[in-house]
């Protein structure tokens, strides 16, 4: 059995208020003995002060300034510490500085536990003028052992893209972890209604078999509704409102992965009857993936 929780939460753009404010709910989950606690994206510096689709200079030059070095940065040693003080996993997410270029910053989710730095993963999908502001992460999806389970990281616009959670899944990963900011403009008071974000996170955990965990941002037009999904379909172990807060729940991962793959679905295991070798055409060069050279040399595929 396992402890997870996961952070609704609003947002400024000071540093330190955000960290106190992420520090208290970690006292919070540790004393109702959670084992890990994930925060939204960029939680650490806060956001963008302009909506994703209007690229203004001062949201670039801000996400400067408060980019760490991941791990010797203090904000991580910061969270270290605290792991370790309160015996629990932390992730959480921050503009991350590249250690060898200063004109280089990544969208970054850091995991800490009470042995220390566990590991970090830079985004890849990055949408919007978020791809002018900040360089991808190479797409090594890093799957992590924690004394709760193995867990793969990844942030936000990731989720939309189904390889993503697979190659993390086929890595090993139990329990999937994606910290977002992802917003919503007319907000319903119905958590689980059809809108992209919610959408993307059941099918991620449902296509395979595995734990979810969402993490969002919370405040004007912004989701909410942090989860935790387990992997049978629609299961939701826990969730939040709009409003900050904090989800948290006592799951058995490993009993729940069982059930899901050897009784849901009629038996199928999602992940046991693939046939990779008939999916070839994903990775071929194509007009809608043109890997290299010229994209009108490649054939239209069906």
């Amino acid at each position: 059995m396992a402890v997870l929780a996961s952070v609704a939460m609003d947002l400024v753009r000071d540093k330190e208020a955000n960290k106190a404010k992420m520090t208290r709910f970690v006292n919070e989950a540790a004393a109702q003995g959670a084992d890990f606690i994930l925060f939204p994206e960029l939680a650490l510096g806060g956001l963008p002060e302009n909506p994703m689709f209007i690229f203004n200079p001062n949201d670039a030059f801000y996400q400067h300034e408060v980019a760490e070095v991941v791990p010797d940065g203090p904000s991580t040693q910061y969270f270290i510490n605290l792991a370790k003080e309160k015996d629990i996993y932390i992730a959480w997410g921050m503009t991350e500085q590249d250690p060898d270029d200063f004109d280089i910053i990544y969208n970054s989710l850091v995991l800490v536990g009470p042995e220390g730095f566990v590991g970090k993963y830079r985004k890849v999908h990055l949408p919007l003028t978020e791809r002018i502001m900040m360089y991808p992460g190479d797409g090594d999806y890093p799957v992590f052992e924690t004394r709760f389970g193995k867990v793969g990281l990844m942030i936000c616009f990731d989720k939309a893209y189904p390889e993503v959670a697979r190659s993390l899944a086929l890595k090993g990963a139990e329990i999937l972890l994606c910290p977002t900011a992802w917003p919503s403009i007319e907000p319903s008071e119905d958590d689980n209604d059809f809108k992209a974000g919610n959408v993307f996170s059941f099918a991620r955990a449902l296509e395979n078999m595995c734990f979810f965990i969402d993490s969002c941002v919370s405040g004007q037009y912004e989701m909410g509704h942090s989860r935790i999904i387990g992997p049978n379909p629609m299961q939701i172990c826990a969730t939040t409102g709009f409003e900050e807060g904090m989800a948290i729940a006592d799951v058995d991962v490993h009993g729940e992965i069982f059930k899901a793959r050897l009784a849901s679905m009629a038996g199928s295991d999602l992940l046991k009857d693939r046939k990779p070798a008939t999916y070839a055409d994903l990775v071929k060069p194509n007009r809608r993936n043109p890997i290299s050279g010229d994209i009108g040399q490649f054939e239209p595929t069906v």
